[in-house]
């Protein structure tokens, strides 16, 4: 499936616990008195019961992966309907109406997630920590000892389609709204 995004946003790549099998996914019900776009590989947070999109420094409560109606049944899918509004096939505006719409969250703590970063990585900021950039859906390229919402785990030197690339690294949550980040 081409995603409307296309290589922006947290892609889940593999766990740092090896023979793990999936990882953790959590369903919350998406806020539905806000007009902001959420996109599959969004960071995103917990505000006030309701999934939103994580702002730059805030904790993140995991990745956002998909949407479901409240029949569990991806709103992607031919034949579902839902009341807000869905761009291409990755991308869900809620309505204000108060229809149940969830975000499908990975929510793993050994989750390593493929991102592409504003600007270059190198190898010497394996183990700093980073931010996201005011969309959510990108690291910022500066990484910092301070603990962040990020941590580049590796640097990735080599995409998926065999070319070189000098921005992109596998990252895992840093700062959880679900785990203590001390135990993280």
């Amino acid at each position: 499936m081409a995603y409307t995004s296309e290589i922006k946003g947290f892609w889940y790549k593999k766990s740092l616990r090896p023979g793990a099998d999936a990882p953790m996914r959590l369903e919350v019900i998406l806020a539905s008195d806000t007009s902001v776009a959420l996109t599959i590989g969004d960071a995103v947070q917990w505000t006030s019961g309701y999934l939103t999109i994580a702002g730059t420094g805030e904790s993140v409560l995991g990745i956002l992966e998909g949407f479901v109606d409240a029949n569990g049944r991806n709103i992607f899918q031919q034949g579902v309907s839902v009341s807000g509004t869905k761009s291409g096939d990755d991308t869900y505006t809620p309505a204000s109406s108060g229809e149940t719409v969830k975000g499908v969250v990975n929510v793993d703590r050994d989750a390593l997630f493929l991102n592409t970063a504003d600007s270059t990585l190198a190898q010497a900021e394996v183990g700093l920590y980073f931010d996201t950039t005011s969309s959510s859906d990108q690291v910022t390229s500066t990484g910092s000892a301070t603990q962040s919402q990020f941590q580049l785990v590796e640097s990735v030197t080599t995409d998926d389609e065999g070319n070189a690339d000098d921005d992109c690294g596998l990252f895992r949550i840093a700062e959880s709204q679900l785990y203590n980040a001390a135990a993280a």
